[in-house]
């Protein structure tokens, strides 16, 4: 009979337990465990290491779960050979709970504090346990805990191995994704929606590609809006999934009704022409190589926005300094590029590109610069805007046409109009607004999140600030020789309140959301953002609060206003103690702030979106472009034959 550990191997026991728990969600587990391989053979098949890579990496950081896990019968049976193992494995585990991956290993009932103290107190009596036992005591107790150790990490590489060659034999172009659980609904019924909301139809910009689906942002005027597009029916409709090994932010239609997709992945970007009811690509053209930079997660300059053309191309900023065209009627062949370096600073990006009423191609570089090509002769001028003391600025997002000409662009300091003189870019007018004194979570940088969004006949343009405790939503009144802040109102709650998204412009009524907290990591292992959706309505006299919704979470992405339906196309998050990632299709309504249907898109983290969009397609179907491909709901095609 043996004899009992002694009470140091059990206390030791007792914690090493404890930080198994810290840190195992089961379905969590399972999760990495099944998408993990996915991801890795989906990112070889698309060319895109850096995906394989991350599905590696979250196929390994639960291997070491499941190594703490069979290293405790030996832990408790003193076995010294256990005991070392344990150690390594909290102390890498406690590693990772002090960057910014801790949610990949932390349970998402527990505290990051309470893991990282659990972890250390376990590394730490480890320590002590080993040292105390010396060289040679108990050298071969728990021998076959090893053992254990190494059958349970075999488990685990020849499930991955399996996984894999199931992947391979499949043959699926689609998301990585988790398989729908047990009792886990994929249709959320809401209320009845109040019915259709007044809506300004912009003004058509002859640069663009005629109607609601030439940009990111939809038009000229950036409504994020929907005029006279109405969705289809999100309960019968399929969901069906694109992996581009590559963030789609941005999607355009062409006129035969094909989806252009601008798919980045951090070291590349890639266009693709997709069949709009299978996602099938039609065509691929790789655009160019990028750079990889520490920030490549929330750098959009070079390649992150482009827009349709009213001759059908593709108008894109490629790495380098260059403004690229293609055809998308001859499967995005190259139509010509302009090298426009020598506009830019040192180092410095484009992260946006639009063409005007006249023809001309303005730009805006991250660090500041506002530039005007004249695509007919190949020539450009600049400038470099700064705020009202000189000091430099940034510009992280994309900018609105003004009708007749003319740009308004956010900066970090102020919202500005830029006309054209002599064919160079001057500045009419700046407009500072509050840049808060930090870049909150959330947000890619300190300063407004927002592209300019005008609406109201042109006579308003719409953004957000920065301000603390809570940011506002500020209107500024255009229509006069110089701007006059026609109204700011703070929304969400206080010391949680950030967006990285543009506003959308239904009528007078903008809608603002909440990204307070969002990054690729604070999403993962069940958690979520902060919550919140805001209407504010605009008059004459001033803005005034609609309502305000903590109902609905939204990470990051650019919702939509589809006019028709009374509708706030978004795409949303909720918290999991039970670690489960799941990802839906969410319609607001309009008029009251209320959740009128959820449709589940899919469990795992490649269907975050990741500050990418989400539209409404010509025949109404629904598509958000994720971290890592699109996802959509379309009309079943068999019923048509298909």
């Amino acid at each position: 009979m043996s004899a009992r550990p002694p009470a140091l191997t059990r206390a030791v026991a007792a914690l090493c337990t404890a930080a198994a728990l810290v840190v195992l969600s089961p379905l969590a587990l399972l999760g990495a465990l099944w998408v993990g391989p996915q991801t890795v053979v989906a990112g070889l098949r698309a060319a895109s290491p850096a995906y394989a890579a991350a599905g590696l990496a979250v196929v390994l950081g639960q291997v070491l779960v499941v190594v703490l896990l069979s290293s405790l019968p030996g832990v408790w049976r003193a076995g010294r050979r256990a005991a070392i193992t344990a150690l390594v494995v909290v102390v890498l585990l406690l590693l990772v709970t002090l960057t910014a991956a801790w949610t990949t290993v932390v349970a998402p009932w527990c505290p990051r504090p309470l893991a990282a103290a659990v972890l250390a107190a376990a590394g730490i009596s480890l320590v002590v346990l080993l040292a105390r036992r010396g060289s040679t005591h108990d050298a071969d107790q728990g021998a076959s805990v090893p053992r254990v150790g190494l059958v349970a990490t075999g488990i685990v590489v020849a499930y991955c191995a399996v996984a894999v060659a199931v992947v391979v034999a499949l043959g699926s172009t689609g998301i990585p994704s988790f398989p729908r659980l047990p009792g886990q609904v994929e249709w959320v019924q809401g209320v009845a929606g109040g019915g259709a909301v007044p809506a300004e139809q912009p003004p058509q910009s002859p640069g663009l590609a005629p109607g609601e689906h030439s940009g990111i942002h939809n038009d000229a005027w950036m409504t994020d809006a929907y005029a006279g597009t109405s969705m289809i029916d999100a309960r019968t409709a399929q969901v069906r999934s694109f992996f581009a090994g590559g963030d789609c932010a941005s999607m355009v239609w062409d006129d035969l009704g094909r989806i252009v997709a601008v798919c980045v992945s951090p070291t590349q970007t890639r266009a693709y022409l997709l069949d709009p009811r299978t996602l099938e690509p039609l065509a691929e053209r790789r655009l160019a190589e990028r750079p990889l930079t520490p920030g490549f997660l929330t750098d959009f300059s070079g390649c992150g926005y482009a827009v349709l053309d009213s001759a059908q191309r593709l108008v894109i900023p490629l790495p380098g300094g260059i403004i690229a065209r293609y055809d998308t009627r001859a499967d995005l062949a190259p139509v010509d590029a302009f090298p426009v370096g020598e506009s830019l600073q040192e180092g410095e990006r484009i992260t946006s590109v639009l063409p005007d009423w006249s023809g001309a191609l303005w730009f805006v570089g991250q660090r500041g610069t506002v530039g005007v090509l004249d695509p007919v002769r190949g020539t450009h001028s600049a400038l470099v805007l700064t705020d009202g003391s000189g000091r430099p600025v940034d510009i992280e997002n994309s900018f609105a046409s003004a009708e007749g000409g003319g740009a308004y662009v956010v900066t970090s300091a102020d919202l500005v109009r830029l006309d054209i003189a002599e064919g160079r870019p001057t500045v009419a007018w700046q407009q500072p607004y509050d840049r808060g004194v930090r870049r909150k979570p959330g947000q890619t940088s300190r300063a407004s999140g927002t592209t300019p969004t005008v609406f109201a006949g042109g006579r308003y343009v719409a953004i957000t600030d920065n301000a603390e405790p809570r940011m506002n939503l500020v209107v500024v009144d255009v229509s006069g020789p110089s701007p006059r802040v026609h109204c700011a109102v703070p929304v969400f709650a206080p010391g949680a309140s950030a967006t990285d998204n543009s506003i959308i412009s239904l009528g007078n009524a903008l809608f603002v959301e909440n990204n307070y907290d969002y990054s690729v990591l604070s999403v993962a292992g069940g958690r979520t953002s902060q919550p919140g959706l805001a209407r504010i309505d605009v008059t004459d006299e001033g803005c005034s609060v609609g309502w305000e919704s903590s109902e609905v979470t939204i990470p990051s992405l650019v919702s939509k206003g589809v006019a028709l339906d009374g509708a706030i196309l978004t795409y949303t998050k909720e918290s999991s103690l039970a670690g489960v990632d799941a990802w839906w299709f969410t319609a607001v309504d309009a008029w009251t702030g209320q959740v009128l249907w959820r449709r589940l898109a899919g469990n795992g983290p490649m269907f975050n979106n990741h500050y990418a969009a989400g539209y409404v397609g010509p025949d109404g179907s629904i598509y958000v472009g994720t971290i890592s491909g699109v996802v959509a709901l379309v009309e079943d095609v068999s019923i048509d034959g298909e």
